[in-house]
C-alpha cells in the first residue's frame, strides 16, 4: 500500500521521521511532503495524504477520515504558543495567528475574544508585529525560544492552559487514514517509536538533520525544542493525554 505522508519541518517531526527520511526502517513512506502547519491543515481537510501531521484543534473536523495515532503527538507541559507585542501594555486589538485551524488560533480566540484575529503565513508574523501591522502575534516552533528581545511576552498559552486544566496542552497530532489496514498501522506505529528513540539516542546527528529543515540553525535552540516537546506523550499517548485532546476540542466548540 502506498503511504503518502506530510509533516512539518519542526525539529520534533524531523526527529520522529528521521529513520524514514534516511530509509532505515519500513514501511516505505511515499511522496513525503514537508511544509508549514497551516498548509498541512489545508491538506488534511482535503484528505490527500494517508499519514499526516496536523494541528490538534483541527482533528475533529477530519475525524471521519483519519484516526489519531498514539505516537508522535505534541503536547506541551506548561509551555505552548506565546503571544508577543512591541508595547507591553498596549491593548491587543489585532493579533496575528499562524492559521485559523491551528491550536494557537483556538487559544487566542478563547482568551482574547474581543481581539480581531488575523491568520497569516507563519513566516510573516514576526515582521507583522515589528512593523505595527498588528498589535500582537503568536509565535510557535523554534521562534518561541529565540524571539527578538525588543518584543514583550504577553501570554504563554501553555501555562494558561495548564493552570486552567492541569493537563498538558495538545499542539499537534499525527493521524492515519482509516482505510490503512490495522496491521500496517501497528507496524508503522512501532517503526515511528523506533525512529524517535534512535534520534534521541543520537541527538547531535538528529539535530544536525533538523537544522536542514529549520529556519533556526542554532543547535542549542533545536535541542531546547526537543527537550521541551518530545516527552512520554510523544511515545505513547496516555489516558491523560487523550483527555487533554478532548478538552481542547471542547474549547473550540
Amino acid at each position: 500500500m502506498i503511504l503518502t505522508t506530510a509533516f512539518s519541518p519542526c525539529p520534533n517531526d524531523i526527529f520522529l521521521f528521521r529513520s524514514f527520511l534516511n530509509n532505515e526502517v519500513s514501511p516505505v513512506l511515499n511522496q513525503i511532503t514537508i511544509t508549514d502547519i497551516q498548509t498541512l491543515n489545508q491538506l488534511a481537510v482535503k484528505r490527500q495524504f494517508s499519514l499526516m501531521k496536523m494541528s490538534a484543534s483541527l482533528f475533529p473536523e477530519v475525524s471521519d477520515y483519519y484516526n489519531l495515532l498514539e505516537v508522535g503527538n505534541t503536547l506541551g507541559h506548561n509551555c505552548g504558543p506565546i503571544l508577543l507585542s512591541k508595547d507591553p501594555e498596549a491593548p491587543l486589538l489585532t493579533i496575528a495567528t499562524p492559521g485559523d485551524a491551528t491550536t494557537a488560533h483556538t487559544l487566542c480566540k478563547h482568551h482574547y475574544p474581543e481581539a480581531r484575529l488575523i491568520p497569516m503565513p507563519y513566516g510573516n508574523i514576526l515582521n507583522a508585529i515589528l512593523s505595527d501591522e498588528v498589535c500582537g502575534g503568536v509565535l510557535i516552533h523554534e521562534e518561541r525560544f529565540s524571539y527578538d528581545p525588543c518584543l514583550h511576552l504577553r501570554a504563554d498559552f501553555g501555562k494558561l492552559w495548564q493552570r486552567n486544566t492541569v493537563f498538558p496542552l495538545p499542539l499537534g497530532c499525527i493521524a492515519i487514514a482509516k482505510d490503512v489496514p490495522q496491521p500496517l498501522v501497528q507496524h508503522l506505529t512501532n517503526s515511528l517509536r523506533k525512529s524517535l528513540l534512535a534520534s534521541l539516542q543520537n541527538p547531535d546527528s538528529a539535530a544536525s538533520l533538523a537544522t536542514q529543515y529549520s529556519k533556526n540553525k542554532d543547535l542549542q535552540v533545536i535541542h531546547q525544542f526537543i527537550a521541551t516537546y518530545v516527552n512520554k506523550e510523544t511515545f505513547y499517548l496516555s489516558k491523560s493525554g487523550k483527555k487533554a485532546f478532548h478538552m481542547l476540542w471542547q474549547y473550540d466548540v
